[in-house]
């Protein structure tokens, strides 16, 4: 996603620096075959040239207003995705049953909250302000040039807030699933980690590009074992998760587990929803009607554009029509990028981001301390 402050002219003459070339060439042709040559048999009326130009433009509007709708579900899908990552991690940590052990005088033990956050709402005689999400950006806030704010500077909201203990140290290296993390059960932790690989499976998926380096850090080997024999990854990782829910409930006695997986359930049907919605946007292009005549057009309209302006123009028949054609050009070329936004171009839903983005929210939730920065744009565009 373009997301610098100047639109860089790489980007623009690789999109209409040939093609304009070329008109320019003709328009230059004919403006010299008409003032040289005195072939003024190359002069046409101008009214059909400026009628086709009105027609044009409302084809070109049509089109990418339709490519821009599909470049805004992309966005809008995975805006979802994110919300939906928070709350399953949060049903997983807050209501995803743990095995209870029993003490020596006979009591239950249960084990204790996961962040320090956390610890704030089960044990309120404890410090009250001590959240443990203070000490890092969570890489959802970017200003508007795509830049991660950092929300530790003097004066920033987080930074104001009062510290009364230090942040816990240590924590475990990203992908190094162990059996319990500051009481994260193992299930819980592995099903967090599952939702982490499940985003960056499905941007991958989209990509057309191998899922499984991505997955390394948030599987067991058996399990990437078992994932590379499946055709649809992010589809197999749900279906991996919630079979494991299902376990861990019918393992454990719990009065409300019924409810309970109900709501994880609906959690799971909204990611199902999410990772279709994708599919549909990724493997049904605009009609080719739309990308083919809009094009055709532009080009044939570029090739009459001298010859209507030459009588009036003369010399400047080339330079007119390098404008003219450039603009023209750019509208075809934007509307025919962003209808494709899930390509990994320029245009593209910043994907990489939002991974990181729920890989930072989710792992901070677990109460790990040791978190990878937000992603922020390279010469302007934000992946």
């Amino acid at each position: 996603m373009i997301v610098g402050r100047m639109l860089s002219w790489r980007i623009v003459l690789r999109y209409t620096g040939r093609p304009v070339v070329v008109h320019v060439i003709v328009a230059l042709a004919i403006a010299l075959g008409y003032e040289v040559l005195g072939w003024k048999w190359l002069s046409v009326p101008a009214l059909p040239v400026t009628v086709l130009a009105a027609a044009l433009g409302v084809l070109l509007a049509f089109r990418n207003n339709s490519a821009y709708e599909r470049w805004w579900e992309a966005r809008t899908i995975w805006g979802g995705l994110v919300n939906s990552s928070r709350t399953l991690a949060r049903q997983v940590i807050t209501f995803l049953p743990a095995p209870r052990s029993h003490r020596s005088d006979g009591t239950v033990e249960t084990p204790s909250a996961a962040s320090r956050l956390v610890r704030m709402a089960v044990e309120p005689e404890g410090p009250a302000l001590a959240p443990a999400w203070a000490q890092v950006g969570d890489g959802a806030v970017r200003d508007p040039f795509g830049k991660a704010r950092d929300l530790r500077k003097p004066g920033a909201p987080r930074a104001n807030l009062a510290t009364f203990e230090h942040p816990p140290e240590g924590g475990h290296p990203r992908g190094i699933i162990t059996g319990v993390y500051e009481g994260i059960t193992e299930d819980a932790r592995e099903l967090v980690y599952a939702q982490i690989g499940f985003v960056n499976a499905l941007r991958c998926h989209l990509r057309r590009q191998d899922p499984f380096p991505e997955l390394l850090s948030f599987f067991r080997p058996s399990v990437l074992e078992a994932l590379r024999e499946e055709q649809n990854v992010p589809a197999a990782i749900l279906l991996w998760m919630s079979t494991r829910m299902r376990r861990v409930y019918s393992d454990i006695e719990h009065a409300e587990k019924v409810y309970l997986r109900v709501a994880m359930d609906e959690t799971l049907t909204e990611l199902t929803n999410s990772l279709g919605a994708c599919e549909r946007i990724k493997n049904t292009p605009l009609p080719r009607q739309y990308d083919i005549l809009p094009h055709a057009m532009v080009r044939a309209y570029l090739t009459m554009l001298p010859l209507g302006v030459v009588a009036d123009l003369g010399v400047l028949t080339p330079l007119v029509t390098a404008i003219i054609a450039f603009l023209f050009i750019a509208m075809d070329a934007v509307g025919r990028d962003v209808e494709d936004p899930f390509e990994d171009g320029v245009s593209d839903t910043p994907m990489t981001a939002l991974c990181r983005t729920i890989e930072i929210n989710l792992r901070q939730m677990l109460g790990e301390a040791e978190l990878p920065p937000p992603l922020q744009p390279k010469d302007g565009l934000l992946y």
